[in-house]
């Protein structure tokens, strides 16, 4: 039987989000105009919401985060979002300091999982010793911070409100439908690069992140909240809205032909059934699970493969024939012949690289993303072309922190899993249908990032953020009820 639920507290009246919202939106147009001066309007509205609401301040952040707008400065772009992370921080600071009811370390580092996070930074610290690159290290341990601390613990603050958790959802859900509507665009048109094509007449999806794992993996990782919300979630996360949130970011893993994304989305669906049906028994592995998460991407897969035998450009780019279809089987030959197959060859060849380094640097390694300066200085035989990152997260973490760097890296994804299972399943019956579904879904897209990253880096702006509010949400499932409420 389900607990009794203490009133939730009121958020902010809509007139006092109203303005500003309107002058964020005024930002927002004079920025077509003014990079600088729509920046400044942006900020200046962003500051005055995050006074009046945590809850919709992280709502904007989320949808602001995949787009690489900003300044440029001392030669290093930073993004508004990162500005954006910054003023979240300091309302959460000064509310935590006003309040005296939790610690600082309580609120922004006192998560299940502080142990190996805080291994991870200190060795990101540390390798500063070592680094290739003192700008590029000190810029990532930033975003790190940015990422695993502020906006986890922000993100925190809603606890398992629905009312703090419905704009930061319908936030995530928008711009992931977003993206994908113009990841089908690109798809169908061929709006972009000849590297990309696939299918003959098309292009492989990469939206605002410029490359298509990094949108296939943010949309992997979207669709397990989509499709717990549609399977487990109440009357309100079931609507047609919702259907049409699961369909479009299912095809936009299918369309940015990630491999990876693929096998990430498959494990997710998989394990989600597994840890709903040892929650609550078999019967949550119904048709309500069953249609959102298992038919319907794969009758959008068969509808993808059918559009890639359109020509809707009117031209051909006779750099690949491989199918929808061929790619898919692709995915399973490329296990038991990696090297004839080019991109699988290409990810040896880097993770070769990647080792070399955690040799060369057992201790520090080259320092927090100092792998691609390695890899330049230190060209690989048959490499194309110096990569942006190990695609691997443990090679990447290796090269980059040393051998510990590997240890912080299963540490860390362990402790997530771990404390997702144990809490979804240790509170099963007393958590209502929105907090069930939201410990499933997180817990899937927990599942997505650590089964991409054996081959991808899905830790940069914009793809990271579902994550973030999954480490969030299962932060707040193991604190029980009486410590997350927080910021409005």
């Amino acid at each position: 039987m389900q607990q009794a639920r203490k009133p939730q507290s009121a958020g902010p009246s809509w007139q006092a989000v109203l303005w500003p919202m309107l002058v964020l939106a005024v930002g927002a147009a004079l920025a077509f105009v003014s990079t600088a001066a729509g920046a400044v309007v942006i900020l200046v509205g962003y500051i005055w919401l995050a006074t009046q609401s945590l809850s919709l301040a992280l709502a904007v952040y989320v949808i602001a985060s995949p787009f690489p707008f900003g300044l440029v400065v001392h030669k290093h772009h930073i993004d508004i979002s990162d500005i954006m992370a910054i003023i979240m921080a300091v309302r959460l600071l000064v509310d935590t300091v006003k309040s005296h009811k939790a610690s600082l370390w309580e609120r922004f580092l006192g998560s299940p999982f502080w142990r190996p996070l805080a291994l991870l930074l200190i060795l990101s610290i540390l390798s500063l010793a070592t680094a290739l690159s003192h700008s590029t290290t000190l810029i990532k341990i930033l975003e790190y911070v940015e990422f695993f601390v502020v906006v986890v613990a922000v993100a925190r603050q809603a606890g398992l409100r629905e009312s703090a958790w419905k704009p930061v959802v319908a936030a995530l859900f928008g711009i992931a439908a977003v993206l994908s509507l113009y990841g089908l665009f690109q798809f169908l048109f061929q709006i972009g690069p000849a590297a990309n094509v696939v299918d003959v007449h098309h292009v492989r999806a990469d939206a605002v992140f410029g490359q298509p794992n990094a949108f296939g993996g943010f949309e992997a990782m979207v669709f397990p909240l989509v499709a717990a919300l549609l399977a487990y979630g109440p009357a309100w996360a079931r609507g047609w809205w919702t259907w049409v949130v699961a369909g479009l970011t299912a095809i936009g893993v299918i369309d940015s032909f990630s491999r990876g994304a693929w096998v990430a989305s498959v494990a997710a669906v998989f394990f989600m059934a597994v840890l709903a049906w040892a929650a609550r028994g078999r019967q949550m592995v119904n048709r309500r699970f069953v249609i959102p998460a298992v038919l319907l991407p794969i009758v959008l897969f068969g509808v993808v493969d059918l559009l890639g035998k359109t020509n809707l450009s009117h031209s051909a780019l006779a750099l690949s024939y491989q199918t929808t279809g061929e790619r898919l089987r692709s995915t399973v030959t490329a296990l038991f012949n990696p090297r004839g197959h080019f991109d699988t060859n290409q990810r040896l060849l880097i993770w070769k690289a990647a080792i070399d380094a955690l040799r060369q640097h057992p201790i520090l390694g080259v320092g927090l993303g100092g792998f691609t300066r390695y890899v330049t200085l230190h060209p690989m035989p048959g490499l194309a072309a110096p990569p942006p990152m190990a695609h691997n997260l443990y090679l990447e973490w290796g090269a980059d922190l040393g051998v510990l760097g590997v240890v912080a890296g299963l540490w860390l994804e362990w402790s997530w899993i771990r404390t997702a299972v144990k809490s979804v399943v240790s509170r099963a019956r007393s958590l209502s249908s929105f907090e069930f579904a939201m410990g499933i879904g997180a817990f899937g897209t927990i599942v997505s990032f650590v089964v991409h990253d054996w081959v991808d880096f899905m830790i940069d702006h914009g793809v990271v953020v579902p994550l973030l509010l999954a480490l969030a949400l299962v932060w707040a499932l193991s604190g029980g009820r009486q410590r997350t409420g927080g910021s409005e």
